[in-house]
């Protein structure tokens, strides 16, 4: 199977921020950039595999819905050529919401 790049769309950086913001406030910056670093080699290796999580394609073609470390909910499109991660929700959010999709 070939490597897809993995692009991160702008609302998805701004999550990623926003996680190493509240981590920093709560703890300490080390643990912010430690725990932020995982996840972005996570997301990184999505290259490979990216039809990993749950299939929620019936509602928006190509989008799954992949945990990390059971706090992280990543929201992708994987396409042909390419996996866009779209969101990155930190535990407690309603992303089902905020995606528009049916909660379960």
């Amino acid at each position: 199977m070939p490597r897809r790049p993995v692009v991160l769309a702008p609302r998805a950086e701004a999550d990623l921020d926003r996680i190493a913001s509240w981590i920093a406030d709560q703890g300490t910056p080390l643990t912010a950039l430690d725990y932020v670093t995982r996840l972005r080699s996570f997301i990184t290796s999505l290259d490979q595999f990216p039809e990993r999580g749950v299939d929620y394609s019936r509602y928006r073609p190509g989008l799954r819905i992949i945990a990390f470390e059971r706090r992280v909910v990543i929201a992708v499109v994987v396409r042909a050529k390419r996996v866009d991660v779209q969101r990155v929700f930190s535990g407690g959010q309603h992303w089902q919401r905020v995606l528009r999709l049916p909660e379960d």
